[in-house]
This record gives structure tokens, sequence and C-alpha cells, in this order.
């Protein structure tokens, strides 16, 4: 795969808890005609079928990091990260 330009390099601006909050943030960046994509796989399971899920990243074009990050300001489980390249 080849290297992106600079503006449209993919980079993480937030982490969530679950697979379901990454789905609704996507959500709701895509209505702002902002493409967004979580790192998302199924919770395993550990200790005999707990479900588990470490948390899952938020990342959009370089281009568009500021504009996600205001219309997330208010959603009550943003965490902030560092503007991090995803790794291809």
């Amino acid at each position: 795969m080849g290297t992106l330009e600079p503006q449209n390099e993919m980079v993480r601006i937030c982490s969530v808890l679950n697979e379901i909050e990454a789905s609704v943030i996507v959500g709701m960046l895509a209505e702002d005609g902002i493409v967004a994509l979580a790192d998302s796989a199924p919770g395993s399971t550990i200790f005999g079928g707990l479900p588990f899920e470490s948390g899952h990243h938020i990342a959009v074009p370089r281009s568009q990091v500021e504009k996600a990050k205001a219309l997330l300001a208010d959603h009550p489980h943003f965490r902030d990260i560092e503007d991090e390249p995803v790794e291809s």
C-alpha cells in the first residue's frame, strides 16, 4: 500500500471504551462529512467468558483533525490522545 499524502494521513484522535461507542462516534463524524475509522474488533473473552475490551481508537485524515475534535468535545467519554499516525 502506498504512502498517503500528509493531509490525508489517518491519525488517531481519541479512544473510547467499547465497540458501540466507536461506531457511534464514527457515525457522528460521518454525519458532518468527516471520514473516520475505528480499530474496533469484537471483544475477547477472559476468565471463563467475561467480555473484555481494551478500548478502541478513532482515526481521521490529518486535514480533518481539528474539525473532528471540535465535534467530539462534548462527547462524555471522549478521551483526547496525541495525534498519532495510524500504522498501516
